[in-house]
């Protein structure tokens, strides 16, 4: 799911867009005119040469960009003084993975008997 929202979203996006605004008006691509006048030829069908495929697919790449520099520095992150504790199994039960001051105790070491 990670990489669907980070990557071939923000691909396809422009594209879809601007599929869905040639759709909405019911025309086709700039600059092509049907030789039926329109009638009968779907909007897809006239998808094709005069499409701008290299601003949608650069337009595209830079929203990948920004979404990857957004989670980057958005995405919750430990400090340096914390360290990872993995996802471990306890009392039939998944604990996720979670950060932790150091020196807190090891979660998956055994408990100390007196």
């Amino acid at each position: 799911m990670r990489v669907f929202l980070t990557v071939i979203l923000p691909l396809l996006t422009p594209s879809l867009l601007y599929i869905a605004w040639l759709f909405l008006r019911g025309r086709a691509a700039p600059g092509s005119a049907p030789a039926d006048g329109g009638a009968g030829v779907s909007v897809v069908r006239r998808l094709g040469d005069d499409v701008p495929w290299l601003t949608l697919v650069l337009t595209g790449a830079l929203l990948a960009v920004a979404v990857t520099m957004a989670m980057y520095f958005f995405q919750p992150m430990g400090d340096p003084d914390m360290e990872y504790v993995p996802p471990r199994f306890e009392d039939g039960r998944i604990i996720p993975g979670e950060m932790r001051p150091r020196g807190a105790g090891d979660p998956t070491a055994p408990a100390e008997q007196p």
